[in-house]
């Protein structure tokens, strides 16, 4: 039996309108021939449409975890509505004849078999060539951008933030679009974050704490990124995973490097327990930011997705996802925070259940004071995510003097509160509306965050995992 469902559909749709456009296929008939192998690893249909032909769409599912889908269509997108169609009619019982699987299908199954094992052969056999000469200059070119980007940073504040005014911001501006010639993306990005602060914020002194935290960052990352890069310069010593440094850098981590440097795991089930989506108007992109439990090991992991203004159409945007996915390969990214940003290519999906979410508790920390001194040990370094994401065990969630509170079985506490942040809906407030029941010994996914308005540190509330499910406070 294949294992389609409407979550599988979403995961691989290209966007929402194939979706739609994909559903209104079935609820039309528009399919006039519906067919599945005999091993149930291929299935097709015959679907109207506005050419004078039929189109013939396919999706073959003989790699489950890297299924493929051809159509006769002449959209660009993969999966186009009719394969999302032929999908949806399927996961929706219509009836199915049992047909032969086309000559040409199993032509091309058996070329992609081998262009596979040739591939897997390669990559153990030959790790991916470093060019040295372009290498060093690409190193030279981020050294001497990392020296404008100290000039600025000290001009900033030898000046002082008060003097930040409309045409200062717009010089600044100019000056940040130079650090794309250094290919220093992610500094450029991070400046033009501080910048974007004082052109929105009514009144300049509200922002003066993140920016001081934008600044620290920016000098930390001048000064250990050019220790980092002459060191490299000098001595042709291989790129560092022990920490985040090469991907701060600007540097694109490609699947092979991370398997080349032994970043992977194999046969992983993780769950994702939060989603949110939002325009990072600073840097011209939408980010898609996941979090997942490997259940595993129990660490919360992160996905990120950035996808440019200009090239939204092009890149499908991420989504919730509430099955469990089962990773064959799970690329993780070098650093050392709490939570490893991970990658992944090819997937399968299937239905959680109860004992999945009883994994997920037994991951959870049950000494609040644990969880909290790994959190304080990230937010010293400057160059770490000021918003690390952590499982804690509560004996209880409540009000205390004013405040919501989740307090663990040494009677620890922890305020709850929002981080108030773009990337983050309000959810706190949410905790009312929850079964009481499920605020009384529980596992609860926060975000830690340093409040500078009551100069203590908080958690936002962002999922609630009982033994049976996953209440989502957010998306």
């Amino acid at each position: 039996m294949l294992n389609i469902s409407e979550e599988f559909i979403r995961s691989v749709a290209p966007n929402q309108n194939a979706i739609t456009n994909g559903l209104s296929l079935v609820k039309k008939n528009a399919f006039v021939e519906l067919g599945i192998s005999a091993d149930k690893s291929f299935i097709m249909g015959e679907c109207k449409g506005s050419g004078a032909s039929n189109y013939i769409t396919s999706a073959d599912f003989f790699q489950p975890d890297s299924p493929v889908f051809r159509c006769t269509c002449p959209s660009r997108q993969f999966p186009c509505k009719h394969s999302l169609g032929l999908m949806y009619a399927y996961c929706g019982g219509k009836e199915f004849a049992t047909v032969d699987i086309p000559q040409d299908v199993l032509m091309k199954r058996e070329k992609a078999g081998k262009k596979q094992e040739k591939q897997a052969d390669e990559s153990v056999k030959t790790p991916p060539k470093v060019n040295k000469a372009a290498l060093k200059k690409k190193i030279a070119a981020q050294m001497e951008g990392l020296e404008l980007l100290q000039k600025i940073v000290n001009g900033i504040v030898q000046s002082g933030l008060g003097t930040l005014n409309a045409k200062t911001l717009r010089m600044l501006e100019d000056q940040a679009k130079q650090l794309g010639n250094y290919y220093l993306t992610y500094p450029q990005a991070v400046l033009r974050d501080f910048l974007f602060l004082f052109k929105e914020a009514q009144d300049p002194e509200e922002v003066y704490s993140t920016a001081v935290d934008r600044l620290a960052m920016l000098h930390s990352l001048c000064k250990k990124g050019q220790e980092y890069l002459a060191k490299r310069l000098n001595t042709e010593i291989p790129a560092d995973t022990s920490s985040n440094m090469e991907e701060m850098l600007g540097h694109n981590w490609q699947l092979a490097e991370l398997k080349g440097q032994g970043l992977v795991q194999t046969d992983i089930e993780l769950m994702q327990v939060q989603f949110s989506s939002w325009l990072s108007e600073a840097r011209g992109e939408y980010i898609d930011a996941g979090a997942w439990v490997n259940l595993k090991t129990g660490q919360v992991h992160k996905t990120l997705t950035f996808r440019p203004v200009k090239a939204t159409k092009y890149i499908r945007q991420d989504d919730s996802v509430f099955d469990l996915v089962q990773v064959p390969e799970l690329f993780t990214y070098p650093g050392g925070d709490m939570n490893i940003r991970v990658r992944w290519e090819n997937s399968t999906m299937r239905k959680a259940v109860a004992t999945d979410y009883k994994t997920i508790q037994s991951h959870a920390g049950k000494s609040l004071g644990e969880v909290i001194k790994s959190v304080k040990n990230q937010l010293k370094n400057p160059l770490a995510d000021k918003y690390p994401l952590a499982l804690l065990h509560f004996a209880r969630i409540g009000s205390v003097n004013g405040s919501i509170v989740a307090e663990d079985g040494q009677g620890q506490r922890i305020v709850l509160a929002d981080a108030n942040e773009a990337f983050e809906p309000l959810s706190t407030m949410l905790l009312e509306l929850v079964p009481q029941q499920t605020l009384h010994n529980g596992t609860l996914l926060a975000r830690f965050h340093y409040s500078h308005a009551t100069r203590r540190l908080c958690a936002q509330p962002l999922t609630l995992i009982t033994g049976e499910g996953a209440i989502r406070l957010t998306l």
